[in-house]
Protein backbone atom coordinates (compact mmCIF):
# COMPACT_ATOMS: atom_id res chain seq x y z
CA UNK A 1 0.00 0.00 0.00
CA UNK A 2 2.79 2.43 0.90
CA UNK A 3 4.68 1.45 -2.25
CA UNK A 4 1.62 2.27 -4.37
CA UNK A 5 1.41 5.70 -2.70
CA UNK A 6 5.04 6.42 -3.52
CA UNK A 7 4.56 5.28 -7.11
CA UNK A 8 1.48 7.45 -7.57
CA UNK A 9 3.19 10.43 -5.95
CA UNK A 10 6.27 9.98 -8.13
CA UNK A 11 4.15 9.71 -11.27
CA UNK A 12 2.30 12.89 -10.34
CA UNK A 13 5.59 14.77 -9.92
CA UNK A 14 6.91 13.56 -13.27
CA UNK A 15 3.72 14.53 -15.08
CA UNK A 16 3.51 17.91 -13.38
CA UNK A 17 7.11 18.99 -13.99
CA UNK A 18 6.59 20.38 -17.54
CA UNK A 19 3.82 22.61 -16.23
CA UNK A 20 6.14 23.99 -13.55
CA UNK A 21 8.98 24.62 -16.02
CA UNK A 22 7.91 28.19 -16.72
CA UNK A 23 5.24 28.70 -14.09
CA UNK A 24 4.50 32.36 -13.56
CA UNK A 25 6.04 33.84 -16.68
CA UNK A 26 4.80 34.15 -20.22
CA UNK A 27 8.10 35.13 -21.84
CA UNK A 28 11.79 35.22 -21.02
CA UNK A 29 13.83 37.90 -22.78
CA UNK A 30 17.61 38.14 -22.53
CA UNK A 31 19.20 41.44 -23.57
CA UNK A 32 22.96 41.39 -24.19
CA UNK A 33 24.73 44.69 -24.88
CA UNK A 34 28.33 44.46 -26.11
CA UNK A 35 31.07 47.03 -25.46
CA UNK A 36 30.53 48.58 -28.92
CA UNK A 37 26.78 49.08 -28.28
CA UNK A 38 25.63 46.05 -30.28
CA UNK A 39 22.37 44.78 -28.79
CA UNK A 40 21.12 41.21 -29.06
CA UNK A 41 17.73 40.26 -27.63
CA UNK A 42 16.54 36.67 -27.45
CA UNK A 43 12.87 36.17 -26.64
CA UNK A 44 11.95 32.64 -25.53
CA UNK A 45 8.26 31.77 -25.54
CA UNK A 46 6.17 28.63 -25.40
CA UNK A 47 4.04 27.81 -28.41
CA UNK A 48 1.13 26.80 -26.18
CA UNK A 49 1.21 30.25 -24.52
CA UNK A 50 1.76 32.18 -27.76
CA UNK A 51 -0.78 30.53 -30.05
CA UNK A 52 -3.86 31.91 -28.25
CA UNK A 53 -2.36 35.40 -28.72
CA UNK A 54 -2.25 34.85 -32.49
CA UNK A 55 -6.04 35.13 -32.68
CA UNK A 56 -5.65 38.89 -32.15
CA UNK A 57 -2.21 39.36 -33.69
CA UNK A 58 -3.09 37.58 -36.95
CA UNK A 59 -6.90 37.39 -37.22
CA UNK A 60 -6.84 36.12 -40.83
CA UNK A 61 -4.33 33.36 -40.14
CA UNK A 62 -4.60 30.08 -38.29
CA UNK A 63 -3.71 30.64 -34.60
CA UNK A 64 -0.68 28.38 -34.93
CA UNK A 65 3.05 28.99 -35.13
CA UNK A 66 2.95 26.55 -38.05
CA UNK A 67 1.09 29.19 -40.10
CA UNK A 68 3.66 31.49 -41.81
CA UNK A 69 1.35 34.52 -41.65
CA UNK A 70 0.73 34.03 -37.93
CA UNK A 71 4.45 33.56 -37.28
CA UNK A 72 5.22 36.76 -39.23
CA UNK A 73 2.64 38.65 -37.14
CA UNK A 74 4.21 37.34 -33.92
CA UNK A 75 7.65 38.41 -35.15
CA UNK A 76 6.32 41.89 -35.95
CA UNK A 77 4.64 42.16 -32.57
CA UNK A 78 7.86 41.26 -30.74
CA UNK A 79 9.78 43.83 -32.83
CA UNK A 80 7.29 46.65 -32.23
CA UNK A 81 6.37 46.01 -28.59
CA UNK A 82 9.83 45.56 -27.05
CA UNK A 83 12.34 48.41 -27.14
CA UNK A 84 15.73 49.10 -25.62
CA UNK A 85 16.43 52.77 -24.79
CA UNK A 86 13.55 53.69 -27.10
CA UNK A 87 14.99 51.76 -30.03
CA UNK A 88 13.29 48.94 -31.92
CA UNK A 89 15.53 46.09 -32.97
CA UNK A 90 15.68 44.22 -36.27
CA UNK A 91 14.56 40.62 -36.61
CA UNK A 92 17.57 38.31 -36.96
CA UNK A 93 16.59 34.66 -36.47
CA UNK A 94 13.86 32.24 -35.41
CA UNK A 95 14.20 28.74 -34.01
CA UNK A 96 11.67 26.27 -32.67
CA UNK A 97 12.10 22.96 -30.90
CA UNK A 98 9.29 21.13 -29.24
CA UNK A 99 7.08 23.71 -27.54
CA UNK A 100 9.85 26.33 -27.29
CA UNK A 101 10.08 29.29 -29.67
CA UNK A 102 13.10 31.56 -29.83
CA UNK A 103 13.19 34.90 -31.65
CA UNK A 104 16.46 36.81 -31.93
CA UNK A 105 16.60 40.55 -32.64
CA UNK A 106 19.66 42.76 -33.11
CA UNK A 107 20.41 46.45 -33.11
CA UNK A 108 23.08 49.00 -32.26
CA UNK A 109 23.18 51.76 -29.68
CA UNK A 110 25.51 54.74 -30.18
CA UNK A 111 27.66 53.64 -27.26
CA UNK A 112 27.70 51.35 -24.25
CA UNK A 113 24.97 52.76 -21.99
CA UNK A 114 25.22 53.39 -18.25
CA UNK A 115 21.46 52.86 -17.96
CA UNK A 116 19.13 50.67 -19.99
CA UNK A 117 15.41 51.35 -20.31
CA UNK A 118 13.28 48.39 -21.35
CA UNK A 119 9.77 48.96 -22.67
CA UNK A 120 7.87 45.69 -22.49
CA UNK A 121 4.55 45.84 -24.31
CA UNK A 122 4.25 42.19 -25.26
CA UNK A 123 0.75 40.74 -25.53
CA UNK A 124 -1.18 43.71 -24.09
CA UNK A 125 -4.56 42.04 -24.66
CA UNK A 126 -3.55 38.73 -23.13
CA UNK A 127 -6.02 36.97 -20.90
CA UNK A 128 -3.14 35.20 -19.18
CA UNK A 129 -1.85 36.35 -15.83
CA UNK A 130 1.78 35.51 -16.53
CA UNK A 131 4.57 38.04 -16.44
CA UNK A 132 7.54 38.78 -18.65
CA UNK A 133 11.00 38.23 -17.26
CA UNK A 134 13.80 40.31 -18.78
CA UNK A 135 17.50 39.84 -18.02
CA UNK A 136 19.75 42.71 -19.17
CA UNK A 137 23.47 41.88 -19.37
CA UNK A 138 26.41 44.26 -19.87
CA UNK A 139 30.07 43.32 -19.24
CA UNK A 140 29.07 40.12 -17.42
CA UNK A 141 26.71 41.94 -15.03
CA UNK A 142 23.04 40.96 -15.22
CA UNK A 143 20.07 42.94 -13.97
CA UNK A 144 16.63 41.32 -13.91
CA UNK A 145 13.28 42.98 -14.51
CA UNK A 146 9.77 41.63 -14.19
CA UNK A 147 6.90 43.06 -16.21
CA UNK A 148 3.17 42.51 -15.90
CA UNK A 149 0.47 43.57 -18.32
CA UNK A 150 0.44 47.34 -18.77
CA UNK A 151 3.63 48.10 -16.81
CA UNK A 152 5.55 51.27 -17.67
CA UNK A 153 9.11 50.99 -19.04
CA UNK A 154 11.76 50.23 -16.41
CA UNK A 155 15.34 51.46 -16.21
CA UNK A 156 18.34 49.65 -14.72
CA UNK A 157 21.80 51.07 -14.09
CA UNK A 158 25.19 49.52 -14.72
Amino acid sequence: MIRRGFLLGGAALILASPAWAHRGHHTLSVVEIAADGTVTVIHTLSAHDSEPELVELAPDAQPSVDDPDALKALEGHLRDAFTINGQRLDFFAYEAWGDDLQFTFKGKLDRLPKTVTVAYGLFPNSRKTGVGLVNVRINGVTRSLTFAKGDAPETVGF
